[in-house]
């Protein structure tokens, strides 16, 4: 209270008040009557016949619940991420939290041996008291500095804690070997780059091996090596039989942008020109000397690696020669825009709409701010009890925000003839962008989002977020968009950057549609015209299968940032590092070989882990269904969501040739854990629209004559071209 008296709050007056408080009491034990005060008298003849221990522990519980009376009655506060993450999620962060509570309070403690003991014992303490390492680790990141922020991520890095998880890793033929990586001859820089290599199989079989997983881990730009995040590295090395080399770029801000994307690019470049040779593998000759065929990489990273991994390939796409693309890019919880808004723009929320429509309606719905009865909300209400309704307050207190509109464009929508006018849907509304709407978040707020941009961009001139594509991949050119390889995306449902992932995948596939729709133009142009009208045909079939080929997107139910790091407290974690387990395979198998069509299978015995291929079970229904609700034209999405019950419910898809062309087919682990976990935690694009059809449906009805001038525009469009 003192410091609030002074108008000045203080963690020093703040002790002082600590020291005097009890200094006072202690004073009060000792040097007064031990009866107390004359009034007091005979309430201590009545409680003398308790024992010390009974006082103490029913002082105790009173004093607990006093502090809670709110509670009890029902006046306490509401909490506002009730209900907005999963079960097991929200346990993961509430231990999270402690850790990163105990880490931070032991921070000035010397020595380190000391340190890392003391952080464990004041993990433990936050882990029961989960309030007050709430109130810390909020008022620690409202000015965090970057040592606090590579303590907090990097805390597995603890002896102790590493100890523990390392039980949980698979053994590995090379683990965590380090290797230095020269840089090409024209790099701007000559420092050699720090990597590390993971591989699982026979120790000669690591020089001849011809595909290489190349992950750019995360970690803001500003801490994270490779050692943090062997928890998924090691599996993934284990599950696909193919090394994985893990980059240790500079951070900031000692290495503010672009140094981290110069490092990883010219990564890339020494391992393609060398074919591997500057990592230990055998380069361009073979065993018999003859030469070697190029070899794979595949590109993958979390949070900002994910934004490396896009930059790194626009660099490639922009290189002055020719260099030998990704067969594939695997982008997880990405950070993709460093333009922090809260407003999201109309171009970006037709792609939102347009993905939604057939993948993730969840993100959707979480934009109608109106259906709340707090403009902040994103879960559905909860309406209270008849009891409590009598006891809390009137019925007010219940509508939605949307049932308090009495006006809209000078019309009464009390008045019975006006309550069928259609209202604005989402797309014509002030909507939030998902980095507002989480900004509570417990891995990645607002604060966090703030800091980081500014420790990454650093001393460089004030950039342009609307055009500097390098820095934030989401703008980048619908020209250099439609060159990029087979894409994935992985995010989580309440992610703060969810939106950004979703409209950054709604651009590459409109960009490819654009290309294809072009090359179909100019044949046309050059004499083509009577096999245009059966490939138009066969492409009106096959649409999503080729959409599928070029991008795929699959959001974690009830989960935010960063589930990668959570295998060993979220079950949805596991399943996640299968999944990508999965992508890698794809993207490392041999396209081009003879492969058998009817089955292809990699056993992992000692994971009880199988990846098989076989034909898809999708239909010409279900094609021309999810065809139609690519399309970003609502009229077309209504009619196409209206007879859902009888469509297939698809598999995830991908390529491998059959003997005469290549086919589509699915690629899926087995085993019943896997496929369970695939139900219960991927938004899967069709099992989604299924459930959640009624709402999109009536959202679409509602807005199909108030459409924006820019959907309407881009609907025209498709429809002339078509």
């Amino acid at each position: 209270m003192i410091d609030h008296l002074l108008g000045r709050p203080s963690p020093s007056w703040k002790r002082v008040q600590v020291f005097l408080v009890s200094l006072t009491w202690f004073f009060v034990l000792f040097k007064i009557d031990r009866r107390g005060p004359r009034f007091l008298h005979t309430w201590n003849e009545k409680l003398s016949r308790f024992s010390p221990f009974q006082l103490v522990a029913g002082t105790l519980a009173a004093l607990y619940i006093l502090k809670n009376a709110d509670r009890m009655i029902g006046l306490g506060a509401p909490e506002p991420l009730a209900r907005l993450y999963s079960r097991n999620y929200y346990r993961a962060t509430w231990i999270l939290t402690a850790l990163d509570a105990g880490f931070w309070t032991a921070m000035p403690i010397r020595p380190k041996l000391f340190r890392d003991i003391m952080s464990i014992l004041f993990s433990i303490y936050y882990l029961i008291f989960a309030d007050q390492a709430d109130e810390k680790t909020r008022r620690i990141r409202a000015t965090i500095t970057v040592e606090q922020l590579r303590t907090s991520w990097e805390k597995t890095l603890n002896p102790y804690l590493r100890a523990l998880i390392r039980f949980t890793h698979p053994r590995l033929t090379i683990h965590q070997k380090k290797v230095l990586i020269p840089r090409p001859e024209n790099s701007l820089y000559s420092k050699q780059v720090t990597g590390y290599i993971y591989y699982e199989g026979p120790l000669e079989s690591f020089k001849y091996c011809d595909s290489l997983i190349l992950n750019f881990p995360g970690g803001g730009f500003i801490a994270m090596p490779p050692q943090c995040h062997e928890d998924y590295l090691a599996h993934w090395a284990k599950k696909t039989k193919v090394p994985i080399l893990s980059i240790d770029y500079g951070k900031a801000p000692e290495y503010p942008y672009p140094y981290a994307l110069e490092e990883c690019f010219d990564v890339y470049r020494s391992i393609i020109e060398s074919n591997g040779e500057v990592i230990g593998m055998a380069g361009w000759k073979d065993k018999d000397g003859s030469k070697r065929k190029q070899m794979k990489i595949v590109l993958i990273g979390d949070s900002a690696g994910g934004n490396l991994v896009a930059s790194v390939m626009y660099k490639i796409l922009e290189y002055q020669l020719p260099i030998p693309h990704p067969s594939g890019l695997i982008l997880i919880y990405p950070v993709l825009n460093f333009d922090i808004t809260c407003w999201m723009p109309p171009d970006q929320l037709s792609v939102i709409r347009a993905e939604s429509s057939t993948s993730i309606p969840g993100v959707l719905e979480s934009k109608d701010h109106l259906s709340h009865k707090s403009p902040l909300a994103v879960v559905p209400d909860v309406k209270k009890r008849r009891w409590r309704r009598s006891f809390s307050g009137p019925r007010e207190d219940e509508r939605t925000l949307e049932d308090r509109v009495r006006v809209i464009e000078g019309h009464n929508v009390i008045d019975k003839n006006e309550k069928n006018r259609p209202r604005p849907v989402i797309g014509t509304r002030l909507t939030m962008t998902s980095r507002m709407s989480f900004f509570n978040d417990r891995i990645l707020n607002a604060d966090l989002m703030r800091a980081l941009a500014i420790i990454y961009i650093g001393p460089n001139n004030y950039p342009d977020f609307g055009s500097d594509y390098l820095l934030s991949p989401i703008v980048g050119p619908s020209e250099l968009l439609a060159k990029f390889p087979k894409t994935y995306l992985m995010c989580g449902e309440k992610d703060p950057l969810v939106d950004d992932t979703v409209v950054f995948a709604g651009r590459i596939r409109d960009a490819k549609k654009t290309k294809k729709r072009q090359q179909f133009d100019d044949k046309g142009r050059h004499g083509e015209n009577f096999r245009m009208s059966s490939m138009n045909t066969n492409d009106n079939d096959n649409n999503n299968t080729d959409s599928e080929d070029w991008v795929e997107v699959k959001i974690i139910q009830g989960s935010s940032h960063a589930f990668l790091q959570m295998p060993a407290l979220l079950p949805e974690s596991k399943g996640a590092i299968r999944a990508c387990a999965l992508w890698l395979h794809e993207c490392c198998q041999d396209k081009t070989g003879d492969i058998n069509t009817n089955c292809t299978e990699i056993i992992h015995e000692d994971e009880g882990l199988t990846f098989t291929t076989r034909r898809s079970k999708n239909n010409g229904i279900t094609n021309s269904k999810e065809n139609e609700n690519r399309n970003l034209d609502p009229e077309q999405i209504q009619d196409s969501t209206s007879n859902m019950n009888d469509l297939y419910v698809s598999e995830p898809s991908a390529m491998i040739p059959s003997n005469d062309n290549i086919q589509k087919i699915v690629s899926t682990a087995v085993l019943a854990p896997d496929e369970l976990w695939e139900q219960k935690n991927i938004v899967n694009e069709n099992e989604l629209l299924k459930r959640r059809r009624d709402t999109l449906v009536r959202n679409l009805t509602e807005g199909c004559n108030t459409t924006t001038a820019v959907e309407q525009s881009i609907s025209e469009k498709m429809t002339k071209d078509i």
